[in-house]
């Protein structure tokens, strides 16, 4: 990478996480690990071996000696022992999914869905650091996953490389001749055949439980992945975050020939509009009948989250600081 590119990069990650929110992220299940982590979460598992005051208990057979709280037993008045329950530390971990497909360097306000993806893993870092939580990052495309951190580690360790993963492929085309990366071949046994959405799912979900955030546009999503989505989602707690545009939900007031280009294919259509306060539109004009594709997609793809119990929400382009009271909501709802 040359030095102009880096410096580029940094600039950005810069700008990214000044916009990122740090909201803890509270959690609805136990830690299944044997051993308590470093997390500072506590735990619903009541016990001895913590260190935040929970509740006290009258003492039961078999129960420590060294645990009965004197001072408290002494105030009840009633001559019985009373033992104190604490908090018992565990470790929460996060897997933040980043699609990288060229359609994420799509953007036509404010800045493009890549960059709003790299706010959205830069949030939840942020917050997964306030509560000293590990983290693993996985960036994909259609056909493999570009960059990944084996596994979950702290996030003041992850945050660069996981930022620089999501942000580099959106600047290939302003440094070009640059070195491209590998892409990461898992032994899924199956490699090759499946998108690397499929695959980073796969990976995933052979982990200790987890939250599993999915930051995406969706745009044509398999039913292949479909099903290992709804997988996962039975195994993890999962929340996808779909990112768009406005000028994928509707064409700009403007009349005139327009030109659409699908930048991954690489093709572009001219059509022609009519000012939207023309007389003789129809409900089935250009401009109404892309808005109704877009509504029709969108409602399909919420029925499937609510049918496969993913939780989800969805951030634009043109959002700035207003997106942040919605993020904190999404974060607050795992609770």
């Amino acid at each position: 990478m040359s030095e102009r590119k880096d410096n580029a990069l940094l600039e950005l990650i810069g700008a990214v996480e000044e916009r990122a929110i740090n909201s803890p992220i509270p959690v609805r299940w136990r830690t299944s690990q044997i051993f308590g982590g470093t997390g500072e979460r506590p735990s619903r598992n009541r016990g001895f071996n913590g260190f935040d005051f929970h509740s006290l208990r009258p003492y039961q057979y078999g129960d420590d000696p060294r645990k009965i709280d004197w001072a408290a037993s002494a105030r009840s008045g009633t001559g019985e022992y009373f033992v104190r329950q604490t908090q018992e530390p565990r470790e929460v971990k996060f897997f933040i999914l980043v699609d990288s497909k060229l359609t994420m360097d799509f953007g036509t306000r404010r800045t493009t869905k890549r960059m709003v993806a790299a706010e959205l893993a830069a949030s939840i870092l942020n917050s997964a650091k306030k509560t000293n939580d590990k983290v693993g990052y996985l960036v994909y495309d259609e056909k493999a996953i570009q960059s990944m951190s084996y596994r979950a580690n702290f996030a003041a360790t992850v945050k660069v490389p996981c930022l620089s993963a999501i942000i580099e492929p959106g600047l290939r085309h302003m440094f070009p001749g640059g070195e491209t990366a590998e892409a990461v071949v898992l032994d899924t046994g199956e490699s090759g055949t499946v998108s690397g959405l499929t695959q980073a799912l796969r990976y995933v979900r052979n982990q200790s439980k987890a939250i599993v955030f999915v930051i995406s546009d969706f745009i044509d999503l398999s039913e292949e992945e479909k099903e290992e989505l709804a997988y996962t989602a039975g195994i993890h707690d999962t929340v996808c975050m779909y990112v768009q545009d406005i000028r994928e939900r509707e064409l700009p007031n403007t009349w005139g020939i327009y030109m659409l280009q699908d930048i991954r294919k690489g093709v572009s259509k001219a059509i022609w509009l009519p000012p939207k306060w023309w007389p003789f539109q129809s409900k089935s004009s250009v401009r109404e009948q892309y808005a109704q594709n877009f509504r029709e997609r969108r409602q399909g793809l919420f029925a499937f989250f609510k049918e496969a119990g993913v939780r989800w929400e969805e951030f634009s382009t043109e959002e700035g600081l207003s997106a942040r009271d919605k993020l904190i909501r999404l974060f607050s709802g795992n609770s």
